[in-house]
């Protein structure tokens, strides 16, 4: 029987663009690849297999991915899979073919997809794919991934089942989230073509096995996790109820216990908390979680949705200027992984903020090795020191609103024109991966080399609008 040889490759898209590898190899003329290579035999995935090539290619992770082309070859089968850049090192490069200078150069370039008929793109099939079909692929990424466009929030139902005082609580168990804390019993999600009242009496049917009725609604909360996404909570409490709760779904729920309105256990779900509280103040609405959430509670958020890993990385700012760390290809944010035993403050700490730490914004994403993850943004402004050991080019003062398109973009190619000398001095100081400290002008964000999802932090940092193409 012959054996199939199975290649992984990446149609990895920064913004509305897709991360190439421009090839130039001795006596032969330039061609591009997508990132990738072969499946090995420790991958237990596929999917596991891209991303440890991406890691040892690029020093990239990337976000959820989406299986959109297959090759098949006589004793080949190649799988490309769609998805998004989230950041990129590449000092973690490992890959061998990238130690080996004989073999020829690696350039990273990046491509709007219709584009890619002009480029010799290998294979020729991937090419034609990705001219034909990948302008939509983000937007079928997105929708797979992300859910955009008209908002359709979640929906979740809470039956207070109250006794003498107290209210039934279940702690939780085997959900992937927050899995040990004490929450309502029953809660469930609403589903298509379902009354919220038809919610409550299945869930308390499907949880408790018991019958109830005259279900109200006595509280409705706007919650947004820390980090994390927006919902409905219909808090409702019953007329009557029929049998004795007992713990139906084991594999859910450890155990069941009673417990006073105003004495809840310590690890209650705090939107749980927050609606019982409301019940029992006869409040009829509230928002929760719509403050500026701080680095503990997006920390302690992160664990409780069950990612594996949390990374943290920094838009530092001075009044005119933006720190990235350079190396000979790309810029990106300082960051760091929030290690064991540490908490997201330790890691900010460690990246050398000054103050106080301002979140900005989050996206997830699967490390090399499989973990899911979490990141987190915040800006603070930059201490002296760091500013002072900061490399790059001298600032310029951009053109007013007011003067001629002429004249801004003369500033506008000055800037650029700085930016690539103080990146041209910065390569010639280093070693090839190793990356320098260095100071964009905020005037020049344009020309800088930035991932499309870091623009996104740095532009809610400064207060602008997110630039289009963005998840």
């Amino acid at each position: 029987m012959t054996s199939v040889r199975h290649s992984v490759r990446a149609l990895l898209f920064d913004g509305d663009e897709i991360v190439l590898f421009k090839r130039l190899r001795p006596g032969r003329e330039p061609y591009w690849i997508t990132p990738g290579g072969g499946v090995e035999p420790g991958d237990a995935s596929p999917e596991l297999a891209l991303r440890r090539e991406l890691d040892e290619e690029l020093g990239a992770v990337a976000g959820p991915a989406l299986r959109v082309f297959t090759l098949v070859e006589p004793g080949h089968l190649g799988t490309v899979f769609a998805c998004r850049l989230v950041s990129m090192d590449l000092s973690r490069r490992s890959g061998p073919e990238f130690l080996e200078p004989d073999i020829g150069i690696h350039e990273i370039q990046r491509v709007r997809p219709e584009k890619a008929r002009e480029l010799a793109l290998v294979p020729a099939e991937l090419g034609e794919f990705l001219a034909e079909a990948g302008p939509s692929l983000p937007a079928l990424l997105d929708s797979a991934a992300y859910a955009p466009g008209r908002f359709r929030p979640v929906v979740d139902v809470h039956l207070l089942l109250l006794h003498e005082g107290r209210v039934l609580l279940g702690r939780r168990q085997g959900t992937g989230y927050a899995d040990g804390e004490w929450q309502i019993m029953p809660s469930g999600h609403l589903e298509e073509g379902e009354s919220v009242v038809g919610t409550a009496v299945r869930e308390a049917r499907e949880e408790l096995g018991i019958e109830v009725a005259g279900c109200e609604v006595a509280h409705v909360m706007h919650h947004r996790n820390a980090g994390g996404t927006a919902r409905i909570g219909l808090f409702l409490t019953a007329a009557t109820v029929t049998g004795t709760p007992v713990n139906a779904e084991p594999h859910k729920c450890a155990e069941l216990a009673w417990f006073p309105l105003d004495r809840l256990p310590e690890r209650t779900v705090p939107y749980a908390r927050a609606g019982i509280e409301a019940v029992h103040a006869g409040s009829a609405f509230s928002l929760h979680g719509w403050e500026r959430p701080g680095a503990r509670d997006l920390g302690a958020e992160a664990v409780r949705a069950g990612f594996s890993e949390v990374t943290v990385c920094l838009v530092g700012l001075r009044s005119d200027a933006v720190l990235v760390l350079s190396d000979a290809e790309t810029d990106r944010l300082p960051s760091a992984v929030v290690r064991p035993g540490e908490g997201v403050e330790d890691a900010l700490a460690g990246l050398g903020t000054d103050g106080e730490a301002r979140f900005v914004g989050a996206d997830d994403y699967v490390s090399a090795s499989g973990l899911p993850g979490r990141r987190l943004a915040f800006t603070a402004p930059l201490p002296h020191e760091a500013v002072a050991a900061a490399e790059g080019a001298a600032l310029v003062q951009a053109a007013a609103p007011g003067e001629t398109a002429g004249v801004q973009a003369q500033v506008q190619a000055q800037v650029q024109a700085q930016v690539q000398a103080g990146t041209d001095a910065a390569d010639e100081r280093r070693a090839p991966g190793e990356a320098v400290r260095r100071l964009i002008p905020i005037a020049s964000l344009d020309a800088a080399r930035l991932p499309h999802s870091e623009r996104m932090f740095v532009a809610e940092a400064l207060g602008r609008p997110a630039a289009s193409g963005s998840p």
